[in-house]
């Protein structure tokens, strides 16, 4: 989307922009909504899983609005140059999952449990 605002303005711009968006709602809703939901569902042990499972929740949505609050700030004085920042911000929360969220594929809640007491990250 960043270089999208680097091309002269048009209407071909304009169809790009609504193509690049549908792209990333896709790939959002298809993928990254959906990991973050199951990974909620599980990561927490038993005794605490609702309580935490809501804060966590809550935390998200309070980032969300921090994000459209000040998604039209930037937008405003930095240009497409604020798609860059975002994506730098998507590059380190994917470093972030890739070295520090376990893998949970074939495992139940009680195995999971149990490495998590155990500190291990297989």
């Amino acid at each position: 989307m960043g270089l999208v605002y680097l091309l002269p303005q048009s209407t071909t711009n304009s169809y790009l922009v609504l193509g690049i968006m549908m792209l990333l709602l896709f790939f959002v809703q298809s993928m990254v909504a959906t990991v973050y939901w199951l990974m909620m569902s599980v990561i927490f042990p038993l005794h605490v899983r609702g309580m935490a499972t809501g804060i966590a929740v809550c935390f998200q949505w309070l980032a969300n609005g921090v994000v459209t609050l000040v998604f039209p700030l930037f937008l405003t004085a930095m240009g497409g140059q604020t798609f860059f920042i975002f994506a730098a911000i998507n590059v380190v929360s994917l470093i972030f999952v890739i070295k520090y969220l376990p893998e949970i594929r074939g495992k139940s809640l009680e195995t999971l449990e149990q490495e998590f007491k155990g500190g291990g990250r297989d």
